[in-house]
């Protein structure tokens, strides 16, 4: 297709402006990650405003503040930025009627009054509005070459080239801007690249490149302190998860630390990445512009394997966009009709799914109190299950029922039935029932075996009391199941239950959820265990293989 299909043109706000007047606001519609401020306060000090900007983040109470502001730049002739519009849902309605104002004849505006808004796309966001102003999308870049190219076209050559510490600051900045690239684009290989996907942003990396500034004025650079403003405050304060900090000070020793100032220092093994020596800006944008327009996992310090996550990822995403937009027509001669096609498929479903799990019709010995009267933990963890997965087949149930009635013509087709009836199309699980059901990728039919065969599991546990074997992944919430365990072990040997933990041995048997399914239907399975052990199957592992000869699991 070309360059220009796939890679974002970066914003340009000096054409932008063109395309602006007085009356004519521009919008910048923002996604997770993108800051629109810095490149903003740029263009106003490159057009000698930027003593005239005025700007508020709005919220709750911001609304009459923003309000004046305007008026009072409508006489001077100021520029405004109203940021976070879609947080003060209560004054859209208020701003619309002002910004509609502008357009009367009798109105009064300064020439050089420009009114600059952002906002997440939301609903409540008025429509006049946007019709009637200039707008950009600002999206975070994608791929490394495409983020470190941003940074430098936001980077000004004074600040890049006149420093006292001259190639040293040059290599640097750009050490910290890979730096930022990496950590943004590793949110792509999901739970591999962070624990927790985190919401680094523009000017994160404008902080650290500030902060790197203010200590290096006296031609030396204080790497402790620096390592630890930049990976422990400015972009370690985003990050909650202990692992994931541990991730990030590693990462940030690979591209800000004395080693990379020595002559030949690559980023990566295959040398392909490394900070050019150069004097000017323009030479570093040339050997960007020269990157791969793809990533290899090697740069992030995975293994190529784990692109098959991100492209997994990337493929769901291409195929779901195409079914939802392509058009829905009947079928003609004898073939099924949409409608057809989803009354079955419900009528399927009911007869899969149980009417409900019942509690009162557990085994007694599941009940039965140790000496101090308490139930077994993981009586109570059954019981919670029995709760959320009642809960689910209700839902199931009632929207089931509801949509063929809906296409039988007997009740009003709702929005969110429409949205049921479509996935039904698309061989997709909707998102009424994912959002209250457990974490699955499953599609429609794969997700209902499942949901079948986990409800066989806990009805087995409460009618036959507790298995041989838990299927952990058959959990509505498995750490619940992983607490119970330990606080049945805690009350046992009268022991803090924060001071325990679980040892492993492994069962080198492959047990199929469906074949013990039905299995449990006829006999009792397994062997009697010790009563301090418990068999667990269903585990799922990541970056890990087994080594059966020696009952070992590799990492």
């Amino acid at each position: 297709l070309g360059k220009q299909f796939i890679e974002n043109p970066p914003v340009d706000l000096a054409t932008l402006y063109q395309d602006m007047s007085s009356s004519t606001p521009l919008v910048f519609i923002l996604s997770t990650g993108s800051d629109p401020m810095g490149a903003f306060q740029r263009f106003a000090k490159e057009r000698g405003y930027s003593e005239r900007v005025e700007s508020i983040s709005l919220g709750q109470g911001q609304g009459p503040i923003a309000e004046k502001m305007i008026k009072d730049a409508l006489k001077s002739g100021n520029w405004v930025f109203l940021q976070n519009c879609h947080l003060a849902v209560s004054w859209m309605l208020a701003m619309e009627e002002l910004i509609k104002s502008f357009t009367e004849p009798n109105m009064s505006i300064h020439e050089s009054f420009r009114l600059y808004l952002s906002s997440m796309p939301s609903n409540t966001f008025p429509v006049t509005v946007l019709q009637n102003s200039v707008k950009v999308t600002n999206e975070p870049p994608k791929g490394l070459r495409a983020n470190i190219r941003r940074a430098f076209t936001e980077m000004t050559a004074s600040f890049f080239e006149e420093n006292i510490l001259g190639k040293m600051w040059r290599k640097i900045i750009f050490g910290i801007c890979f730096f930022h690239a990496i950590i943004q684009e590793r949110k792509k290989f999901g739970p591999l690249g962070w624990n927790i996907c985190y919401e680094f942003n523009d000017s994160d990396r404008e902080c650290a490149l500030l902060n790197l500034n203010l200590y290096c004025q006296e031609g030396r650079v204080p790497w402790d302190a620096l390592t630890y403003i930049t990976g422990e405050i400015t972009y370690g304060g985003r990050v909650t998860d202990a692992w994931d900090q541990r991730c990030l000070r590693t990462i940030l020793r690979r591209f800000f630390s004395p080693e990379t100032l020595q002559e030949g220092y690559k980023y990566s093994e295959s040398g392909i990445y490394f900070a050019p020596v150069a004097d000017s800006l323009q030479d570093f944008k040339d050997y960007i512009e020269n990157l791969p327009l793809s990533d290899d996992p090697e740069i992030f310090g995975m293994h190529e394997n784990a692109n098959l996550a991100f492209q997994r990822k990337e493929t769901n995403t291409l195929i779901t966009t195409i079914l939802e937009v392509q058009p829905r027509s009947t079928a003609q001669g004898s073939g099924k009709s949409n409608d057809e096609i989803v009354q079955e498929l419900a009528s399927t479903i009911l007869t899969k799914i149980p009417e409900k799990l019942d509690m009162d019709a557990a085994a007694e010995s599941l009940l039965v109190k140790d000496d101090r009267g308490r139930v077994d933990s993981l009586t109570t963890v059954l019981g919670q299950e029995v709760d959320r997965f009642n809960g689910l087949l209700k839902l199931l149930r009632i929207s089931l029922e509801t949509l063929n009635k809906a296409i039988a013509g007997f009740v009003v087709m709702s929005e969110e039935m429409e949205r049921v009836y479509h996935s039904f199309l698309n061989n997709q699980v909707p998102a009424l029932w994912a959002n209250a059901a457990y974490p699955s990728l499953k599609p429609l039919g794969g997700w209902v075996k499942d949901l079948v065969l986990r409800t066989a599991f806990v009805d087995f546990w409460l009618k036959r009391g507790p298995p041989k074997s838990f299927w952990i992944s058959g959990f509505f919430f498995p750490q619940g199941f992983l607490t119970g365990t330990l606080q049945n072990h805690a009350r046992k040997y009268n022991l803090p239950i924060d001071e325990l933990s679980f040892s492993y041995n492994f069962i080198p048997v492959y047990r199929d959820q469906t074949q013990v399914a039905e299995a449990a239907k006829q006999t009792h399975f397994g062997s009697e265990l010790p009563m301090d052990a418990l068999v667990c199957s269903g585990l799922y592992l990541v970056l890990s293989c087994t080594e059966r000869r020696i009952h070992y699991i590799l990492f």
